[in-house]
């Protein structure tokens, strides 16, 4: 079985997004100039390497430079912004981890805490040598190089990064009244998230006050609750593009109007198409 990954031009911008042979683990790489990721985040761990140009992330209430050779590290649900504040681009490498993997990498690297680690800070300053690992671990997990050198490679990144750069595990919030508002709104939206859900649902969903409920979500998850369900949308939707099924019944599916909004919100996030992304990610049999 071998996984194909495709090249995406535009005049200004070029980008990929594919799955690795290795399972749990996306890459991306991208050469842009004009390109804005709006508010998003990940599911999985992002270890990204700046390595031209320079960006910039907005992370916790604060603005980030990417400057080349520094590392840009996200934990899973972490809200975040991306873009490019430099004439000459921004050019970049990702590596997006699942947290079913990195937990059966714990197990290898003899993680001392319980539970899963979290990066302490988003921004590495530059580690020449760290840089070079990170292109050997990246080059490995996109050619034909043998699973053990991925595996190998992989778990000596990783255990330099968090033990520079990890905590024990996540920190946990103390839980008010409007953070359990919140929980539950979330667990609301994840769970309708094809529906048009109006902010009175959830004002009576928490017993709250419209304009309470917002404060307190944007607070402590970084978006409002619309930005947070569209992107849940999103989420869903990538993972039905590894069907066949239509890219138009996908969108219609997953609360998008049309196939057209489903391209522009899938391009604004990811850098890619939901068509494009599909591309990348065919797989051969034989």
């Amino acid at each position: 079985m071998k996984h194909q990954s495709s090249t995406i031009n535009s005049p200004t911008d070029s980008a990929r997004l594919w799955r690795t042979g290795l399972a749990g683990i996306e890459l991306f790489e991208a050469h842009l100039q004009q390109h804005q990721f709006g508010k998003h985040f990940h599911e999985t761990y992002t270890i990204g390497l700046n390595e031209g140009g320079q960006g910039c992330c907005y992370h916790r209430g604060t603005n980030h430079i990417l400057a080349p050779g520094s590392f840009n590290l996200m934990n899973p649900g972490d809200i975040h912004t991306g873009q490019v504040i430099a004439d000459q681009g921004w050019a970049f490498r990702n590596l997006y981890i699942e947290r079913s993997l990195l937990e059966q990498v714990l197990e290898q690297m003899e993680w001392p805490a319980s539970g899963l680690p979290c990066f302490r800070q988003p921004i590495l300053q530059p580690a020449p040598a760290l840089c070079r690992l990170f292109d050997q671990t990246f080059q490995a997990l996109s050619a034909s190089a043998s699973q053990l050198q991925q595996q190998s490679l992989l778990l000596e990144l990783l255990s330099r990064l968090f033990r520079l750069n990890g905590e024990p595990s996540f920190a946990i919030r103390p839980i008010a009244s409007e953070s359990k508002a919140t929980a539950r709104v979330r667990a609301y939206l994840q769970a309708n998230y094809r529906d048009h859900v109006s902010i009175d649902d959830l004002a009576k969903l928490t017993n709250l006050s419209p304009y309470y409920l917002i404060r307190c979500f944007r607070k402590q998850v970084g978006c409002a609750p619309h930005q947070y369900q569209r992107h849940w949308q999103l989420l869903q939707a990538k993972q039905a593009l590894h069907t066949a099924e239509p890219l138009a019944a996908i969108a219609t599916e997953h609360g998008f109007y049309d196939q057209s909004h489903l391209n522009r919100a899938f391009k604004q996030t990811f850098g890619v198409t939901p068509g494009q992304y599909r591309k990348g990610n065919s797989v051969q049999y034989g």
